[in-house]
């Protein structure tokens, strides 16, 4: 018998989160069965399981691979900036042009995963990990803002970068059901001026609110 390449297996695996990403986009995680997803992807449901042990394993590896790498991504792609500003401005540029450019069903996926994430523990655990992640990103580059007194002193930054992804999180839940009068190029801008009110040093508190 001719041994199975790691390419091979590679390109396995991907057939088959593709075909578990249209089954749950489709009939959602509840309803969808590994049946549904070995038939999506044209195999058998003993060779599904030669690469995933259960449904929820196969979620979380799509979540892993369409939603986990965000925080990585953030990180290698503002590595040049030079502040916390700039840091901040590139990564709500990022979110902006990724909702542009990226395929639909990633923003589908999250609110899949984040529907599914009430009923089902292992999911839930996973979202969590992706949320805890992104804060401590954004915690990084609030926290360099503060020490390099460009942000106020008693800014609350768990709270704020707790809110930025929820504020991204829903955005894309919009902008994905294309919802009308949804403008990326205003919801930008208006994110930036809310930032620059609130981290202000030169902007009392009092003012903020």
């Amino acid at each position: 018998m001719p041994k199975v390449t790691e390419s091979h297996k590679d390109r396995r695996k991907q057939a088959i989160l593709e075909a578990a990403e249209e089954v749950f986009l489709g009939k959602g995680y509840q309803l969808a069965t590994v049946d549904d997803i070995a038939a999506r992807g044209r195999l058998s449901v003993g060779t599904l399981y030669r690469y995933f042990s259960s449904k929820s394993e196969i979620m979380l590896t799509l979540m892993e691979e369409r939603l986990g790498r965000t925080p990585d991504l953030l990180k290698r792609l503002t590595t040049g900036e030079t502040g916390p500003w700039e840091r901040l401005s590139r990564c709500v540029d990022i979110f902006v042009l990724a909702l542009r450019m990226r395929h639909p069903s990633t923003g589908r996926l999250l609110l899949v995963a984040w529907g599914e994430a009430l009923q089902d523990s292992t999911v839930r655990a996973g979202l969590v990990r992706r949320y805890a992640r992104l804060v401590e990103y954004l915690e990084d580059v609030i926290q360099q803002g503060i020490a390099s007194g460009e942000f106020r002193r008693d800014t609350d930054v768990n709270v704020l970068a707790a809110l930025l992804i929820c504020l991204a999180d829903g955005v894309t839940f919009y902008w994905s059901a294309n919802t009308p009068g949804l403008e990326l190029a205003r919801i930008r801008a208006t994110v930036m001026s809310m930032l620059r009110s609130y981290l202000s040093p030169k902007i009392s508190r009092e003012e903020t609110f």
